[in-house]
């Protein structure tokens, strides 16, 4: 059920004379909905002081302040075409991070492939011959004495 529904049941159980405890109770018993007595108390004042169809406001700000401009997203564009730069040193001419240089550059098909990309890397495999053949020495930067390392 609909909160706007359980509202209107609410202010129905309180024009009959409910407390708000009872009101609680009644409201738990009917549609399984829990909510305080201070909610119960807002609902009525705002109902009282203003005109509320009994839906919840939009939480979305008035205003949404978006980072990218579209000059911003001209500038990087041409600075791109221009010198050919990635998204590391286009952060520098702009006063944008990297990732949304990144984006620009995606959604303009700017990036360039790369090249080994859907190529399998030739792998060497690293075995002996034969007994014997192979040896591996590993240094450390752990001083032994003065100048004697440990291999």
């Amino acid at each position: 059920m609909e909160k706007e529904e359980i509202r209107k049941e609410f202010f129905k159980l309180k024009l009959k004379g409910h407390s708000y405890f009872q009101c609680k109770k009644l409201l738990k018993a009917q549609f399984s909905y829990e909510v305080t007595s201070r909610t119960l108390q807002r609902w009525n004042e705002r109902l009282m002081k203003t005109e509320w169809d009994l839906k919840d406001s939009s939480k979305r700000p008035r205003t949404i302040h978006y980072k990218i401009t579209s000059q911003t997203e001209s500038k990087i564009i041409s600075l791109r075409n221009k010198t050919g730069f990635g998204e590391n040193k286009l952060a520098n001419y702009v006063n944008l991070g990297h990732t949304s240089i990144n984006k620009i550059l995606n959604k303009n098909n700017l990036c360039r492939e790369s090249k080994s990309k859907g190529k399998r890397l030739k792998y060497i495999r690293w075995q002996r011959h034969h007994p014997n053949s192979l040896w591996q020495m590993d240094l450390s930067d752990q001083k032994v004495n003065d100048n004697t390392y440990l291999l």
